[in-house]
């Protein structure tokens, strides 16, 4: 076992909490870097609030990026601590490192993103084979679920959208893919290839002005339909401003009998002015 260098404690993916204690360089098989976690207090995923009482240690054994072209693994020591707060129902909890790993997770976060960066560009196969020369094996299914399990992008006024389509299975089955032009970034996937699943996401996501897309006539449906819906709805809105005074009229208070209740009556003829 060799003293580990000591510019590799900044390498590792939160220097801020690990703490680095030694690497294991085998002749055969993965590097393994064994790292504890160095923060004396946790706080508890339910109620946020801290505890320093320490209950128990476990291992993690985690993928991570290569290192110099080999594979790498961390062997994390990670803590389980003690939480006596009454109106919290834990008991225990094991400590979060969001920047490390998710829970349950067999990879470090960053490798996660690495190959979910991968599958982007090249898709699952492509993807799976660059990233297998890269010293990061894996498999096409992880590729794509690391591409649908992806951080969420904001799309709240992308002005310039790209329209394409992907296969789940080619010739059987296929989804659509919707890109930011002007970030030059993917923005979301749509489980389908129709005009109606792309009228209802540019509804739910206003602001777009242009629409790039490929000969596909069901695109131009979609798109379309959404502009026709956003034509008719402004020209509903500016005939109902013109008519404002007009629809003032429509509801009045009036009183009825001798009763000291106001009650609302609704006149269906519009006064004409």
């Amino acid at each position: 076992m060799a003293s580990p260098p000591s510019h590799v404690q900044a390498l590792l993916p939160d220097p801020s909490c690990l703490k680095l204690k030694s690497v294991q360089q085998a002749e055969s098989g993965p590097e393994l870097i064994l790292v504890a976690a160095s923060n004396s207090v946790a706080c508890c995923p339910a109620c946020h609030k801290a505890s320093h009482s320490l209950h128990s240690n476990y291992s993690r054994i985690l993928r991570d990026v290569p290192w110099q072209g080999s594979n790498t693994e961390l062997r994390l020591d990670a803590r389980r601590f003690r939480f006596r707060n009454r109106d919290c129902p834990r008991v225990t909890f094991g400590e979060t490192l969001p920047l490390v790993s998710p829970r349950f997770g067999r990879q470090t976060s960053r490798l996660s993103e690495t190959i979910r960066l991968v599958g982007y560009v090249l898709g699952g196969e492509a993807g799976a084979r660059l990233a297998k020369r890269l010293g990061m094996g894996t498999s096409p299914d992880t590729v794509l679920q690391r591409l649908k399990s992806g951080p969420s992008v904001p799309v709240q006024g992308a002005k310039a959208v790209s329209v394409d389509d992907w296969a789940w299975r080619k010739g059987q089955q296929y989804g659509t893919t919707l890109v930011d032009l002007e970030a030059h970034a993917p923005i979301d996937l749509l489980p389908d290839r129709s005009a109606d699943s792309l009228a209802a996401w540019f509804g739910a996501h206003p602001g777009t002005e242009v629409i790039s897309r490929d000969r596909a006539g069901l695109y131009a449906d979609g798109a379309t339909r959404f502009h026709l819906l956003c034509n008719m709805t402004s020209a509903v809105q500016r005939v109902l401003e013109g008519k404002r005074t007009a629809l003032a009229k429509v509801i009045v208070p009036v009183r009825l009998g001798d009763s000291a209740e106001l009650t609302v009556t609704r006149k269906w003829c519009i006064a004409r002015e």
